[in-house]
């Protein structure tokens, strides 16, 4: 589905190749614009339009180097979608290794900072956007993923902060908060759950769905609308903020 024009727009999306990164790499080339999409695997289907790299965003030297080659064809862009992240397997904390708790920091945390670091320098002076993949646990707390809800707290922190030292030079920076959407890692992760804990899947997300003030789930192209709303002109005015769709959960 086609919302807005963005030709003649440039976008940076990280974690393009699968999830909610995919699917804002497919609405933005809807839409017009030249789509650069970075991961460190490879998209199941690949868009000839877009311009694949792999990266690992973790290692400076590897996102200093991509973000030198995407400068070399494309010196300004519009655009950043830092949303690649991992979300880890639940576990009470006690049961958390530390080297759990570090990848999850890692990628969640230190790779959007380099991102950010490294994706600003491209961007248009007075109109340039970022974009950042939240949680709606970056305003909660959870008793099973306290990795994950660190490293999206920290995101959130980064988003303010950004939005702070960013807006100087006209450039926004907001995020969105997805939870719960039934995407195929969630329900993976909830599957696996239930193998231990019994119950079907029907009815955990039935329970999920209960408990949010629209009584459903947000859906995956919700959280897609919001990310090209808040990518272009028509949230012009909003900047250092972390919107939910969760359906009011």
């Amino acid at each position: 589905m086609t919302h807005t024009n963005m030709a003649n727009k440039t976008a940076i999306v990280t974690g393009g190749s699968s999830g909610i990164g995919s699917a804002i790499v497919k609405r933005f080339v809807a839409n017009g614009a030249q789509v650069i999409s970075i991961d460190l695997k490879k998209p199941e289907v690949e868009i000839g339009s877009v311009h694949y790299f792999d990266c690992d965003l973790t290692n400076e030297s590897e996102v200093s180097q991509v973000f030198k080659k995407i400068s070399e064809k494309h010196p300004v862009i519009d655009v950043l979608c830092a949303n690649a992240g991992i979300v880890p397997a639940w576990n009470r904390i006690v049961d958390t290794t530390f080297s759990d708790w570090k990848k999850v920091i890692d990628i969640n945390v230190n790779a959007l900072f380099l991102t950010i670091a490294q994706g600003a320098k491209l961007l248009k002076k007075g109109s340039g956007t970022i974009v950042v993949t939240g949680s709606i646990n970056s305003i909660k707390g959870d008793p099973n993923i306290a990795a994950y809800v660190a490293s999206k707290h920290a995101a959130l922190g980064i988003i303010k902060s950004a939005a702070l030292d960013l807006g100087r030079d006209g450039i926004r920076v907001n995020g969105v908060a997805p939870g719960p959407i039934a995407t195929k890692a969630l329900i993976s992760r909830i599957e696996n759950r239930l193998k231990t804990n019994g119950g079907s899947l029907d009815d955990y997300l039935a329970k999920i769905a209960g408990q949010t003030a629209l009584g459903r789930i947000a859906t995956e192209e919700e959280v897609i609308n919001t990310i090209e709303f808040l990518a272009i002109e028509l949230s012009s005015g909003i900047t250092g903020q972390l919107i939910s769709v969760d359906g009011g959960a």
